[in-house]
């Protein structure tokens, strides 16, 4: 088989098509997963005993659980028992707190290493709790743990292909859909790496430029 360069710009639209679903359902996935594991480390550090070990129990779940397995029981398994979701926010769910709970342990190993005496010096300013960790503990906390959870959020941009196996319309999906109707699969699937390796530079870049003004900065 030959490459043919008419079908390869018929379906060119429909994977921008899945481009762009890609770009969402990973910007949203990033938040969920950010956010959550953020609000996941504050909690295992504040909660207590009884606290950290729910947490760490849910860690555990989310991280030793395949995520097409997440993903089919979401789609296959939820509705069985009167929850039905749609396919993205499936998805999306799935993604974020899969991948909250691996960054959470990035933000934990941020806040261990934060100087004792940071904390030491608020207390005796003061300063009341919620003002340590808002204005204080969670700032350095990000700020550590930003290379980490830049390269998670990349993870995440390629992780949204398993999203083609509940129907949504990612890049892969639209795709394996171009390939099925035409039987032709050579274009499809070389446009959709080609893409993907695109779409992959953006973060590689700002990964990197993070990176050198960090050495920078400790110079």
């Amino acid at each position: 088989m030959t490459w043919d360069w008419s079908y390869a710009v018929q379906i060119l639209p429909d994977l921008l098509w899945g481009v762009w679903v890609t770009v969402v359902v990973t910007a949203a996935c990033s938040a969920v997963a950010l956010v959550g594991g953020l609000g996941i480390a504050v909690i295992a550090s504040i909660g207590g005993r009884t606290g950290r070990t729910c947490m760490r129990a849910m860690i555990e779940l989310f991280r030793g659980v395949p995520i097409l397995v997440l993903l089919y029981f979401g789609f296959y398994a939820l509705p069985q028992i009167g929850l039905t979701l749609p396919p993205i926010a499936i998805g999306v769910l799935v993604l974020g707190v899969v991948y909250a709970a691996y960054c959470s342990e990035v933000y934990r190993g941020a806040l261990i290493t934060i100087p004792t005496g940071i904390h030491d010096a608020c207390v005796a300013l003061g300063l009341p709790t919620r003002v340590v960790w808002l204005k204080v503990l969670l700032p350095l906390a990000i700020q550590r743990s930003m290379p980490a959870l830049i390269n998670y959020v990349l993870v995440l941009y390629r992780q949204s292909a398993f999203l083609f196996a509940i129907g949504v319309p990612v890049l892969l999906a639209r795709a394996q859909v171009a390939g099925y109707q035409s039987f032709r699969y050579l274009e499809p699937y070389t446009l959709a790496g080609l893409l993907y390796l695109l779409l992959n530079i953006p973060f590689v870049y700002l990964l990197h430029r993070y990176r050198m003004a960090h050495v920078e900065a400790n110079a």
